[in-house]
């Protein structure tokens, strides 16, 4: 291993360098929970009168070719001690200038020269140079001048002025009950936490000449996940094998803008080029395949391009390359029954060599849906069932096994449930307060089965869900308690039903409610008004006949 240094430092030597933040380095994401942090150790440092605080581990990558240092592992801590120490030196500076106190003044020289470095309009020395983002904020806003008073539009930026302005008003109450001391106790007091932090705050520093073994060295210490997310050693590690950090970079970007977890798009995405593979096991897996710069980029190569249809199956409400309005109301169903199992075989009818059309999407989503709802969300069968029937598909699509959209539904149809056992499970199905959107879900679908002319409003202040039998059961007293709780949520007593409608009948009789049912431009609404009472063999009998038009929607 091409190790040149491993020591422990003092934040007073680790400072005294120069080092720059590669652009491929996530943006600066310390919140006030590890501002607050920094602070607590700082204090009881010196309260305890500690000898020394363990601050981490730095990990540089001493790129001989450009004469820098880049941090690989340590960037958060670094630009917090900048910040720190700039806040630092503006109240050495304050003291320097309103009592003229020497001491305050060589504190301010020793700190630009030792720990921030110059940076004018004449001379560009600064020792912390940040990724392209947020480098020009960090050197006007924090090394030159002060944060704005208002709040930055860029999440980086605004922690960044969080941090100086949380800084700056800790010292000011830390200085606050000297404001009548000499100068000298103040100074002494400033140079409490100047010294504290310098001297006794240490690091681990650990450098290697090499990129690809910087990340080794990033990889071994982190691969534990102590406080770092697996996509963060994902990207670390595919970057070290890529011989082109500025196009891999552009392709993380595009990946990170279109898909909101990437870990669980990388996942995904190797499920469906490489067969299943669990959450745990997806690190070590790509540790051991892509080994080599060309491995990396067509890998980050597929990811980009592939993005964007992941996007739409995760935000169908948003799609912007499914234009089908059939696919995309079943990814919305699918949604609706938090359907993410079948993400694999998606993409990898995409990312086949047949050249699968939206139609063949649209049928093959038709038969997914199917499954989903009978096997998993009525029948009740084991996730981990899905999670292997679509990553085998998948596998077999990417393959080229399986070449057609036919050969692929009907895969999925034999995997189905049989109506001789869905149809007694979901004539007996109890929703719940938490599965509204799955009982909106089921009726919409109802609804647009028995009307093809009038369509639901989607806006849920607009349609309510209406129990038959009330929440509120004390005007039913026919209903005995044990029945009223069994029985509420039975699909049978539930209907969508206008705002306008639902408010008017609220919680009363069942014969009141009729009136108002046969109104409704929902269906099944209008077959209510044809019972003469409502109890719980009305609901059940109801719940037998919404089993049977389920069968006719969900079909196998």
């Amino acid at each position: 291993m091409a190790l040149q240094s491993a020591s422990f430092q003092s934040m007073k030597i680790f400072m005294n360098n120069t080092y720059y933040i590669p652009n491929y380095q996530r943006d600066y994401s310390w919140d006030s929970e590890e501002i607050e942090d920094f602070w607590d150790d700082l204090v009881s440092t010196i309260v305890n009168n500690d000898e020394s605080h363990f601050f981490g581990q730095f990990v540089i990558h001493n790129n001989s070719e450009e004469s820098k240092k880049y941090i690989i592992d340590g960037q958060q801590r670094t630009i917090t001690s900048m910040i720190f120490m700039r806040t630092m030196q503006l109240f050495y500076k304050e003291l320097s200038k309103k009592d003229n106190y020497e001491d305050a003044e060589d504190r301010v020289v020793e700190i630009r020269g030792a720990y921030l470095g110059k940076y004018t309009d004449n001379i560009k020395e600064p020792h912390l140079t940040l990724s392209d983002a947020d480098r020009d904020f960090y050197f006007k806003h924090i090394l030159c001048g002060n944060p704005s008073e208002s709040k930055e539009k860029k999440k980086s930026r605004e922690r960044m002025r969080f941090a100086y302005n949380y800084f700056f008003d800790r010292l000011t109450e830390v200085l606050k009950p000297l404001a009548n001391a000499d100068v000298s106790e103040r100074y002494k007091k400033l140079d409490e936490y100047f010294k504290a932090f310098t001297e006794k705050f240490v690091c681990i520093y650990l450098e290697a000449n090499k990129l690809e073994e910087a990340f080794v060295i990033f990889e071994t210490l982190n691969a534990r996940g102590k406080d770092l997310e697996t996509a963060d050693l994902l990207k670390n590690y595919i970057f070290s094998k890529s011989n082109n950090i500025t196009k891999a970079q552009q392709n993380w970007d595009s990946i990170c803008e279109a898909v909101p977890d990437p870990t669980k798009y990388i996942r995904h995405y190797w499920i469906a080029t490489h067969g299943y593979i669990s959450d745990k096991d997806l690190y070590r897996t790509i540790n051991k395949e892509i080994t080599k710069p060309r491995d990396s980029a067509v890998l980050l190569d597929n990811l980009s391009n592939l993005a964007p249809y992941y996007h739409d199956m995760v935000n169908p409400e948003d799609a912007g390359i499914f234009l089908d309005p059939e696919v995309i109301r079943a990814l919305s169903g699918l949604k609706t029954l938090k359907a993410k199992t079948f993400y694999p075989l998606i993409l990898a009818m995409e990312n086949s060599d047949t050249k699968f059309s939206e139609i063949d999407i649209k049928n093959v989503l038709t038969e997914i849906e199917s499954y989903m709802f009978r096997n998993i969300t009525i029948c009740e069968k084991a996730g981990n069932n899905a999670d292997r029937l679509f990553a085998s598909l998948a596998e077999e699509v990417y393959g080229g096994n399986l070449t057609t959209c036919d050969e692929i539904a009907n895969k999925i149809k034999n995997a189905i449930v049989p109506d001789k056992e869905f149809v007694p499970m979901f004539e007996t199905f109890e929703a719940s307060k938490s599965s509204k959107e799955l009982v909106r879900y089921i009726f919409r679908r109802i609804h647009n089965k028995l009307d093809k002319t009038h369509e639901i409003n989607v806006d849920n202040t607009e349609v309510h869900i209406e129990h038959i039998m009330p929440e509120d059961g004390s005007k039913w007293s026919d209903i005995t308690k044990e029945d009223h709780d069994a029985y509420l949520w039975r699909l049978g007593n539930l209907c969508l039903l206008s705002q306008r409608l639902n408010q008017s009948i609220h919680n009363d009789i069942f014969t009141k409610k009729q009136i108002e049912y046969a109104k409704s431009k929902i269906e099944p609404n209008s077959e209510l008004s044809s019972y003469n009472y409502w109890g719980v063999k009305q609901i059940e009998d109801r719940q037998k006949c919404l089993a049977k038009t389920a069968a006719t929607i969900w079909k196998k």
